[in-house]
């Protein structure tokens, strides 16, 4: 259950992404689409790095965490339906929601994705384990 919770939490990044990409090339004027677009799959790609992702380099509070994460699924959302794609940003923001209660359903259970049940504590081919954040 919680492998193919993180499974379906990986899809969703990239439908952020893509979503908010899409969203904003619908609503951006035609000169400024190309420039926009990007930039907004970027942004959304730099802050999930940098708080969200399971070795972010800033280790936020969880609240936080959970706050920019909802800020940003929401926001996405909204930009989908603004662009025309009501049933995607709702189906956007409804499958994450429920992600998100399967995630902390299963937490700290063993998956494939997560060995010991730890976040971010992953198996590595090679090389030494990072030491701690």
């Amino acid at each position: 259950m919680r492998t193919m919770a993180l499974v379906v939490r990986f899809g969703l990044e990239l439908a952020l992404v893509g979503g908010a990409a899409w969203g904003v090339w619908q609503l951006s004027g035609d000169g400024w689409r190309w420039v926009a677009a990007p930039l907004a799959a970027v942004a959304i790609m730099g802050l999930w790095g940098v708080l969200l992702s399971p070795r972010a380099a800033v280790a936020a509070p969880d609240v936080l965490r959970l706050a920019v994460e909802a800020a940003l699924f929401a926001g996405t959302g909204l930009l989908l339906v603004s662009a025309g794609a009501a049933g995607a940003g709702a189906a956007l923001v409804v499958v994450w929601l429920a992600d998100r209660v399967a995630l902390r359903l299963t937490a700290g259970r063993p998956s494939a994705l997560e060995p010991d049940g730890v976040p971010g504590d992953r198996p590595r081919l090679s090389g030494p384990r990072p030491g701690p954040r």
